[in-house]
């Protein structure tokens, strides 16, 4: 899997205000003071459009060790999402590092919806912002079938009924997959922690050749092989991807099998092998790889040769230890780092050392040496840049978004011939073509005054002698007219001794026509139809909403 960016905080913190129209719902006579730092904003989202608005009654529970560091945004305990979002923060008697991170499963279900497990980490007092997608199960999206069902397990966590679970043929996939655990299994929590009693299982099932299948190379820690051993970074083209989630009723989410279990799927009509760019048939051999997201350890499981079922339809066969997503994938590349003053003798070591690793006779056009490359974002304009994520785009390709200005690494086996910068909505900010690297391969790229950037002063009052502690103010918007689900996250408006609120933005064009939705502790309210100035400076004096003011 190419890996080009490594190690970027991403960190949604654009500003913006507006002005406003009464509160509605969830209002509260007296607010509480809301956490400053460290604030999760979830944004929840059907992963299919056409499947209609999400259910408004969305169960959310904090599971994992350090589940009970985690308050509500006034520091409470009611975890509830108000029109698909719902907002965390860290304890205030806690102080989340790199070093001692806080770090928490969110567990969400919803009646004709797939139980969503999704790992949390808080290593600094920096906001951050996480899209959660939920899939309804009697209309996921293309390309996808899933299947949710139930189990039981000894209370030590042992199989003794075998479990079997396929995936449906519908949605227009006549192709199955399916997980089969033998009696006598264990199972385990990343804490290696039985797991025991009554038990969700969650698989769903991609079609590569209907859907974008793919892992965020960049999420990953490291790269290694069954044995953990580490080991080149690789490129593959996935032709079914599956996702296994495996959860009891107290939340413990399922790492670890105290055997192997069996995933078989059966090959899409059509699956083209890269290599050869010919239709994979009966005796290919396809690799299996797997990615955990709460590790980001992608590993390389082996090979796997393709055979004829039953059904007289080509299948490929596997056998894992641990849950995690699951890919079957034709191999393209591997990527090697050869450094700079290495022989040939050691460089051919090391081809060869790969080619062992993988089982594979290496062609030259499969091997890629790996460069690594370091940006530099600089000029009179950065501030205009503070705390927003930039994309970055290489020849063409989008890699990463970042918060950081300084020693971007980028590590590639081409040569680079374009950089874009752009904005997190993918509105380009810059393009150099040929750039030109030091000797050292470094880059300094002067940003440009942003085109959409205004400062934004909002003097929102309370009738006297009523005075307002609104200070920590969460943000979205949405294009006129969009669906209720498609707001998208702006930062955070922090307000100052003086009682002014201030921020900038460079997402909101100019001019442009939204709707506005602000959340404050436990109580959101709407601005609709506003239209951004067209200059360089926006003002708003207006009166806080009652429910704010104390």
């Amino acid at each position: 899997m190419k890996k080009y960016l490594y190690c970027l905080a991403v960190l949604l913190t654009v500003v913006f205000w507006y002005a406003c129209t009464p509160p509605l719902e969830g209002v509260i006579l007296k607010l509480p003071v809301a956490i400053t730092n460290s604030n999760v904003i979830v944004q929840y989202r059907a992963d299919n459009q056409n499947a209609g608005d999400l259910p408004s009654d969305l169960k959310v529970s904090i599971a994992g060790a350090d589940s009970l560091k985690v308050v509500d945004i006034i520091g409470g305990r009611n975890f509830r999402v108000k029109q698909n979002v719902l907002s965390l923060a860290a304890s205030p008697e806690t102080t989340p590092s790199s070093s001692t991170p806080i770090k928490f499963t969110l567990v969400t279900e919803a009646e004709g919806y797939l139980k969503k497990i999704t790992p949390v980490q808080i290593s600094s007092k920096n906001d951050q912002n996480v899209s959660i997608s939920l899939t309804k199960i009697a209309s996921p999206p293309t390309g996808i079938t899933a299947i949710q069902q139930t189990a039981a397990l000894s209370n030590e966590g042992l199989v003794y009924t075998a479990i079997s679970v396929t995936t449906p043929l519908n949605n227009n996939i006549t192709e199955k997959a399916s997980l089969a655990i033998p009696t006598g299994i264990s199972m385990k929590d990343g804490n290696g922690a039985t797991v025991g009693g009554n038990i969700d299982i969650v698989m769903t099932k991609a079609d590569a050749t209907k859907t974008g299948v793919s892992v965020n190379s960049n999420a990953m820690s490291k790269v290694v092989d069954k044995n953990n051993n580490v080991i080149p970074d690789f490129n593959m083209k996935p032709i079914v991807g599956l996702k296994i989630e495996i959860s009891n009723d107290l939340h413990q989410k399922v790492k670890s099998f105290s055997g192997f279990v069996t995933i078989k799927t059966e090959i899409p009509s059509g699956a083209i092998d890269p290599l050869t760019n010919k239709v994979l048939k009966e005796g290919d051999a396809i690799i299996i790889t797997s990615f955990d997201e709460d590790s980001r350890v992608f590993k390389y499981e082996g090979k796997a040769l393709l055979i004829k079922n039953t059904s007289g339809k080509l299948e490929a066969v596997g056998s894992i230890n641990h849950l995690t997503q699951i890919y079957f994938a034709a191999l393209n590349s591997i990527y090697i780092e050869i450094p700079s003053t290495a022989t040939t003798a050691e460089k051919n070591a090391l081809i060869a050392q790969a080619e062992q690793t993988f089982a594979t006779k290496l062609s030259a056009n499969q091997i890629k040496i790996m460069k690594d490359y370091y940006i530099n974002l600089v000029g009179s304009y950065l501030e205009q840049y503070t705390n927003e994520v930039l994309l970055l785009a290489l020849n063409g390709v989008n890699v990463a978004g970042t918060t950081s200005r300084n020693n971007i690494k980028i590590t590639t086996p081409d040569n680079i011939t374009s950089i874009a910068v752009k904005d997190r909505l993918g509105n380009s900010v810059l393009t150099i073509n040929n750039p030109v690297f030091s000797t050292d391969a470094k880059l300094s790229i002067s940003l440009p005054s942003a085109p959409n950037y205004v400062k934004l002063i909002a003097n929102l009052s309370c009738p006297t002698p009523k005075k307002t502690n609104a200070d920590n103010i969460q943000m979205y918007a949405k294009t006129l007219g969009a669906k209720a689900d498609q707001y998208f996250y702006l930062g955070k408006a922090l307000k100052g001794e003086d009682g002014i609120i201030r921020g900038s933005s460079i997402l909101l064009k100019r001019g442009g026509k939204y709707d506005f939705k602000f959340i404050v502790g436990a109580t959101s309210f709407y601005y609709d139809n506003q239209t951004v100035t067209n200059g360089s400076e926006h003002k708003i004096t207006s009166s806080m909403p009652s429910v704010l003011c104390e």
